[in-house]
């Protein structure tokens, strides 16, 4: 334990050094100063931008916009030859170039005339594109400016852009805001996945990257803003790349019968688009968000993956093939569909601690060992069609259809025991699952722009259909012991269970805004929903005569109908004055809930009546800086499953009931963040305050069953010991505060950029407990402090190396009321370093490692060194064919480790997952581009703006109609 504690305070040290070594470096004494005017008002040019680079390879050193009086000025810069590009709307780019040194350390470039027509050096005019340029509300990256390594994907691109941070899974915060839509030119690409556009695409095809804030549907009609905004990123291709094709094809193979293969190839002809992603593997390796992999019976959705990678739990055989295809639809519309399949057979291993809080004084610890095999299967069509009818009708189409069927085998061990290691019970269990389910979804919008600015009307319809079948057959044995420890009684439970369900939901919303000034507007909106469901389930016990599953389990049998109907009427008052936005609402809705079991005739019916208020505050200090602060007040409905007064022990040991008393709880939410990006200097900062309350939450009563204890009603007197008995109840006291902040700074020497970050929370949590005393329950309050500290360093060097760090530290608190005495603190830490180094004769060497230290219970607090070791040989006259030789795990040492704390137990989790192999790969790259003429398939050509957004693409400061 010295030894890894050890290894981690050198790793610290080693990493901090390097930080403090790369400010060091960013300093010196010289300056290169100036300013911007018209050549022929003399007018001074606000806004100019003025890059100063490498007069060697013309790579980004640093960046600034001209002030109110046109001047700028580059400080603390070691001596050197520069080269100065001044780029403004409207004029041709003017390049200078200049020297600081010891003697002279100050260049002073004096007026910097700029000329509204081009400048033409002998008969070749001059242009180029600045590295950053700001427009409104949106950041652009030139990608030329930034290098990536050879065989690079988008998101290593990304990661060297000034405000933005990918992490290890690929996912991408820009200004401290997650991002949550990439678009190709401007359109969708597979969807809403933001990863397939990333993880896929070459950067060598990309001229720009755009950063924005995207504008809801409703609020790209008014032109008022609606508090909505979706932190975009569009990526746009060169106009040479816009018309042939590229791809790329990988095999590779490893000893342990490990294997990866993938093919993409995409095919582009100006607006048209047609994309094949494809891959198959054994590594636990994919490029694919979550959603993709989930499909339907885990209603999609997003989700982080665990572990990035190769480090995923379990051992995942993964394949997966995806085709998109996007097109201009005649003059005015724009059609995009995509189709996804994705199966994972997954091998999972693994061992589970829980020690649940019975009373004050006892405490369960429940030892479970895992053996699970299971596959899932997907497929995913998606269908967009975006058509804008006239300058003030558009009509937008939506549609999703998925289908999953998935197995799944497990087999459990199960040991528990309770203080001074008295046994409680044990057992075995194993489950055989068999599952199918069908979703498909249509959105169906359409919007109407009157004659009086302002004033519009909408309509939104959403219909869902889902429906679910399976199978599961259920065996276990569970020893249940007495007072004493040493007799005990068997339980066997040995079930076939057939479950079924569909639900058919219709929503439609109308929406009606009307100006009352230049600066406000009210906006009315009626909605209504239709919730329809059917779920039946059958069980039946073995019959040992017959040797089949024939003999009906009454209790456990049961088929229920629901009718979900709600109204919901909201009005809004917004107004918007130059830097000044604010919206007022509150709404009601009335929900009525009918259900009815069939199998015993029982009825509900029950009336909610829920208040929507809502508030936001916009203000923007300047281009870039802004202030949002929000208040967002909910009700929360109890599902008709928590309402039924059914107790469900199909799993002895996990028994769970209804509650016909619930009532509806509320949510308060409120948030202030800001967010501001220096245009002149390249940092970004961002700061969150957030919090939250709820009153009547639904939350859980859960007894432990000992030995001698009475059991609750409904539930078995044969229930094992040590099993669960959980219950939705209605607790007041639950809240949570949580404050935040990221810094970005780009340095100059080593040209890279610098983050940092961290997070301050504070949660607590009601719950109830055995009372051993009363025979009752208690509140137990849990409360969690949490602090998170990050520090990222991502090079942009112009040499053959490229180097990033990253630390990442948590240290959670934990708090409970009821059982003082496990009470903890746990810390963990992961360190992060790659490396990569290549030659101009195509030789490659990478590294990476990732250190994890996971300060948890006892077998569960480990330190884990992940060392992977890349060596690779580009070949051919173009570089276009690699041999790569690759050891992941170089030390062994790889596991997976997590830790739960929730307000009656606290659980570690170790899987057994991929550790260390090597694996030979080949991959060629291929592409094509010309300016012969592709055949469109359906005609037309729309209308595009010069960054490839769509004419009328939803974006923050925008009037026209947008979508």
């Amino acid at each position: 334990m010295k030894k890894y504690k050890l290894v981690q305070l050198a790793l610290a040290v080693l990493f901090t050094c390097m930080a403090a070594s790369a400010f060091a470096q960013s300093g010196g004494a010289g300056s290169i100063k100036g300013r911007v005017l018209d050549s022929t008002t003399k007018e001074p040019l606000k806004g100019a931008t003025i890059s100063l680079l490498n007069p060697v390879d013309s790579t980004l050193i640093s960046y600034q916009v001209s002030q109110n009086n046109g001047a700028f000025s580059f400080d603390k810069l070691p001596s050197g030859n520069y080269l100065l590009q001044v780029s403004f709307q409207g004029y041709d780019s003017y390049f200078k170039h200049a020297t600081t040194s010891l003697t002279q350390p100050v260049a002073e470039l004096g007026t910097i005339n700029m000329q509204q027509e081009a400048n033409v050096l002998e008969g070749i005019v001059i242009k180029s594109s600045p590295p950053i340029v700001i427009k409104k509300d949106t950041t652009e990256f030139n990608a030329a400016s930034f290098k990536t390594r050879p065989n690079a994907v988008v998101e290593d691109l990304l990661k060297k852009l000034p405000g933005l941070e990918v992490d290890r899974d690929g996912y991408i915060k820009a200004q401290g805001e997650e991002v949550t839509r990439v678009l190709v030119d401007g359109k969708r690409f597979f969807s809403d996945d933001p990863l397939i556009a990333t993880k896929n695409l070459p950067p060598d095809i990309i001229e720009k990257i755009q950063v924005y804030d995207a504008q809801s549907d409703q609020s790209a009609l008014t032109g008022f803003n609606d508090g909505v905004r979706i932190k975009t990123i569009n990526i746009i291709t060169k106009k040479n790349k816009r018309k042939g094709y590229f791809g790329k094809a990988v095999a590779g193979r490893g000893n342990k019968d490990l294997y990866e293969t993938s093919l993409n190839l995409f095919r582009f002809n100006e607006d048209q688009k047609i994309s094949l992603i494809s891959q198959a593997n054994n590594i636990n390796k994919q490029s694919f968000s979550a959603q993709d992999i989930q499909g339907a019976l885990n209603g999609g959705g997003r989700s982080r993956r665990s572990g990035g990678g190769n480090n995923a739990n379990g051992l995942i055989s993964s394949y997966a093939a995806g085709l998109d295809y996007s097109s201009p639809w005649g003059a005015n519309a724009t059609l995009s569909s995509s189709y996804l399949y994705s199966k994972q057979n997954t091998n999972k291993d693994q061992d589970t601690r829980t020690q649940t809080f019975v009373t004050a004084d006892t405490i369960t610890d429940n030892k479970q060992a895992l053996t699970s095999r299971g596959s899932n299967e997907n497929h995913r069509f998606n269908v967009n069609l975006e058509s804008k009818l006239n300058a003030n009708n558009t009509l937008i189409l939506r549609s999703t259809l998925m289908r999953q069927n998935a197995t799944a085998y497990n087999y459990r061990t199960t040991d528990i025991v309770k203080n001074q290691g008295i046994k409680v019970g044990n057992g075995i269990s194993s489950s055989d699952n068999d599952n199918s389910s069908s979703t498909g979804t249509v959105d169906l919008i359409y919007q109407h722009r009157l004659k009086k600015p302002g004033r519009s009307f909408s309509f939104a319809f959403n219909g869902n259909f889902n429906s679910n079948d399976g199978t599961s057959n259920n065996y276990s044995v569970n020893q249940s012991y007495l007072a004493d420890g040493i007799n005990y009684t068997i339980d066997t439970v040995n079930q076939r269970n057939y479950n079924n369900s569909t639900s058919r939901v219709l929503n439609g919303t109308i929406t009606y805004t009307e100006p009352l000034s230049l600066y406000s507007l009210l906006e009315l909106n009626y909605n209504f929903s239709g919730n329809v469901s059917h779920s039946e389930r059958k069980a039946f016990d073995y019959d040992y005569l017959s040797h089949n599953y024939n003999v009906l389990d009454s209790a456990l049998t049961n088929s229920f109908e629901s009718i979900n109907n709600s109204s919901r009427a909201t009005v809004f008052y917004r107004f918007q004055y130059e830097k000044f936005g604010a919206s007022l609402g509150t709404g009601v809705q009335i929900t009525d809930l009918s259900s009815n079991n069939t199998s015993t005739g029982e009825k509900l019916k029950q009336r909610f009546k829920n208040l929507y208020p809502t508030a936001y505050i916009t203000y923007s200090f300047a281009r870039q800086k802004s202030l949002r602060v929000t208040y967002d007040g909910r009700t929360n409905q109890p599902s008709v499953t928590q309402l039924q007064d059914v107790t469900d022990y199909s799993d002895p040991l996990n028994i769970k009931q209804g509650n016909p008393g619930l009532k509806q709880s509320f949510n308060h939410s409120f948030s202030a963040m800001y967010t501001g990006f220096n245009s002149r200097t390249l940092r970004s900062l961002s700061v969150t305050f957030s919090g939250g309350l709820t009153t009547n939450n639904i939350t859980n009563s859960v007894i432990t069953i000992l030995d001698g204890m009475s059991k609750p009603v409904g539930v078995p007197e044969t229930t094992p010991a040590g099993a669960t008995v959980t219950r939705p109840v209605n607790l007041n006291g639950n809240y949570n505060m949580q404050a935040a902040f990221n810094y970005g700074i780009p340095l100059k020497r080593p040209k890279s950029n610098f983050n940092i970050g961290g997070s301050l929370t504070k949660s607590q949590s009601v719950n109830l407990q055995n009372d051993t005393e009363t025979g009752g329950s208690l509140k137990n309050y849990t409360n969690n402090y949490g602090l998170s500290g990050l520090l990222r360093w991502t090079t942009n060097l112009d040499k053959n190396f490229d180097v990033n760090f990253t630390s990442n530290s948590t240290y959670n608190i934990a708090r409970y009321s009821i059982n003082s005495s496990q009470n903890g603190n746990f810390f963990s830490e992961v360190l992060s370093a790659d490396f990569t180094y290549y030659t101009q004769n195509g030789w490659i060497f990478s590294t990476d490692l990732d250190y994890r230290y996971y300060g948890r219970g006892a077998g569960y607090n480990t330190s884990v060194p992940l060392l992977n070791v890349n060596l690779a040989k580009q070949i051919f006259k173009e570089k276009q064919g690699e041999i790569k030789l690759s050891v992941f795990d170089l030390l062994n040492q790889n596991v997976s480790i997590s830790r739960s704390i929730t307000q009656n137990y606290i659980q570690d989790v170790q899987t057994r997952t991929l550790t260390r192999y090597f694996m030979l790969t080949f991959s060629y790259s291929l592409k094509k581009f010309g300016s012969h003429k592709i055949p469109s398939l359906f005609g037309g050509k729309r209308d595009s703006g010069a960054d490839g957004r769509e004419t009328g693409a939803g974006r923050s400061g925008s009037k026209g109609p947008m979508f």
